[in-house]
């Protein structure tokens, strides 16, 4: 039986592909792609990816660098690039990052499960932040890093995903679903 979620995902795919076919991610027009996987109730995730999507706007960013998935339930779309990318279910809430200029150097940064950020910017939720969130950590180093200059990861806390490539995902997941 097919959701709503599944058509909604599956058409995102097909315009995250299309859109990837169109754009040219690896210009140094922007510096990183960022793919994220979420569950309706985890929430603060989705709080995070509109603070992505914030600052990829700004920054004249397209849809090409950035996509979620998973927001109204974990539909087929979102197992399909799971199993494309060596995860599961249990990894969700996740996001993969790539630098533009090497999108299949993927990083996957786990994201607050629950309905908040958890204490996301300050884990302490006294102002007295001992660390910034993987998530965080990586947003800032997109905010300083200039047009035309490679985005550097590492250091991030995060896996390291051994195969995808952020540029091939979509059309990969598509080719593999069944029709």
């Amino acid at each position: 039986m097919s959701h709503h979620y599944d058509d909604h995902d599956h058409d995102k795919l097909l315009r995250w592909r299309d859109d990837l076919r169109a754009a040219s991610v690896a210009d140094g027009d922007f510096p990183a792609m960022a793919l994220f996987l979420v569950k309706p109730q985890a929430t603060g995730s989705h709080e995070i990816f509109r603070r992505y999507r914030t600052e990829f706007e700004q920054r004249n960013a397209g849809f090409a660098n950035l996509v979620i998935f998973g927001m109204h339930g974990v539909s087929a779309t979102v197992r399909s690039l799971l199993a494309q990318t060596g995860l599961s279910e249990s990894d969700l809430p996740v996001m993969m990052l790539a630098p533009a200029d090497e999108p299949a150097s993927v990083i996957a940064v786990n994201l607050p499960a629950g309905e908040s950020l958890e204490g996301g910017d300050d884990p302490n939720g006294d102002g007295t932040c001992d660390y910034l969130a993987p998530w965080q950590d990586v947003l800032d180093r997109i905010r300083i890093t200039k047009r035309g200059r490679p985005l550097r990861l590492m250091g991030v806390q995060g896996r390291k995903l051994d195969g995808p490539d952020l540029r091939e995902l979509a059309a990969t997941a598509l080719a593999s679903s069944p029709s």
